[in-house]
């Protein structure tokens, strides 16, 4: 298979960070990034969550989202079509 290159510019520091982190793990940078890009291809999809730096959210912030998520996964939890329903729901 023919070979392509990929070239990119990032922070220093982040590509500093980066080498450290992937050659504690075993492999190189360019390694972890092919490894980012078979799955975005095999998931069809960013293969991971992405999420702002947590230290941004206030403790009450970060226990709503974590509610959220919980209510998300709750497949008895009550759902809306959409945002009128809701709010008819809230009259009660």
């Amino acid at each position: 298979m023919p070979m392509a290159v990929l070239q990119t510019r990032i922070d220093s520091q982040i590509k500093k960070e980066a080498d450290i982190l992937f050659n504690s793990l075993g492999i190189d940078t360019t390694t972890a990034i092919r490894l980012f890009l078979k799955q975005a291809i095999n998931q069809q999809r960013i293969p991971f969550e992405i999420v702002p730096p947590q230290e941004e959210f206030s403790l009450s912030v970060l226990e709503a989202i974590n509610e959220a998520r919980k209510i998300s996964r709750d497949a008895s939890a009550k759902s809306y079509k959409n945002a009128k329903e809701l709010l008819a729901d809230c009259e009660v």
